[in-house]
């Protein structure tokens, strides 16, 4: 029984570590976005487009849903485990509600902005690019939330205030 109580410990650990990793990444890279965008602005002489600059971001962004893909896979796991052990209803439902949104940026948002991004740069100019833009923001601003509820669901049984 000891054996059972150290893995799910480990796994735990293991689980809200990958969660603090991928909030930091989330965090990171919503930060990073005024620098690349700016860039012009930043480095005397040059010559970037926003459009350019967009290409920039979506290559760090394809790089983010690599983590993003992991981190779902991962909630998928631990938290049918902890539903069955456990009995939890709060945390699985915040997995899903995170499954949901990772794979609606990895997989929607992200392949749409691509696609555009191929058509040029007229492209990611239109109305329709704009709204896909708009709700890919929403969709990451909603995953912060949900991450970090999720993690605070875990982490709090665990504190002991003594």
């Amino acid at each position: 029984m000891t054996f059972f109580y150290k893995a799910k410990s480990f796994v735990l650990m293991s689980y809200l570590l990958l969660i603090g990793i991928s909030l930091g990444a989330i965090i990171t890279t919503a930060l990073s976005a005024s620098s690349i965008f700016g860039a012009a602005k930043i480095v005397e002489g040059l010559q970037i487009t926003h459009f350019q600059s967009g290409i920039l971001m979506t290559s760090i962004f394809l790089k983010f849903n690599i983590l993003m893909n992991i981190l779902a896979f991962f909630i998928i796991v631990v938290e049918i485990l902890y539903f069955q052990i456990n009995k939890a209803k709060i945390t699985p439902f915040l997995g899903l509600v995170n499954i949901a949104l990772i794979f609606l940026f990895t997989l929607y948002y992200t392949p749409a902005i691509l696609e555009a991004q191929k058509l040029g740069e007229a492209a990611t100019q239109t109305e329709s690019f704009y709204q896909i833009h708009q709700q890919s923001v929403w969709v990451f601003k909603a995953l912060i939330i949900t991450l970090t509820a999720l993690f605070f669901t875990h982490l709090y049984p665990k504190l002991k205030f003594s």
